[in-house]
């Protein structure tokens, strides 16, 4: 497994003081990004593409091993610094003992971890619409009788 992905990777052994590793300073945050729902090709490209466009240069670091839905089972590997991304790499497998989960790790500057979260919560989420909350939803009435189709 690379050593990004293992957990003694963001421990302190040499220091008996705690501290906050991943915090370089008020405007530089390093956290991980989990999630076990796959993800489409053509999602997690829109989704890497947001996070270039909106955040580019306050994506100090990006790396990460990405469950894709079209192959599950043969995770991509993906590096890049602000707007510049090296070509995906593609693995036979899962590396052994390592759960077959998107892992994502960002070091960012003025980036909240919520807001990354949140945008891949969005390609990766089922959305469930519950239609009972469109029965009072007048969005689109255009007039006095209330809807577009009236």
């Amino acid at each position: 497994m690379a050593k990004w992905l293992a957990a003694e990777a963001y421990t302190d052994d040499e220091h008996h003081h705690h501290h906050d590793l991943n915090r370089h300073d008020d405007r530089i945050r390093a956290w991980c990004v989990t999630s076990p729902e796959p993800i489409s090709i053509n999602s997690f490209n829109l989704f890497m593409e947001l996070l270039q466009s909106y955040h580019g240069p306050n994506l100090l670091r990006v790396k990460g091993i990405v469950k894709l839905a079209e192959q599950p089972d043969r995770p991509v590997v993906i590096h890049g610094v602000q707007h510049v991304f090296h070509p995906p790499v593609e693995l036979e497998a899962w590396p052994h003992g390592a759960s077959p989960d998107t892992r994502l790790v960002f070091i960012t500057r003025d980036i909240e971890r919520q807001e990354i979260e949140g945008l891949l919560k969005a390609f990766t989420n089922k959305i469930s619409l519950d239609a009972a909350a469109f029965q009072h939803d007048d969005t689109l009435a255009t007039g006095p009788k209330g809807g577009l189709f009236d």
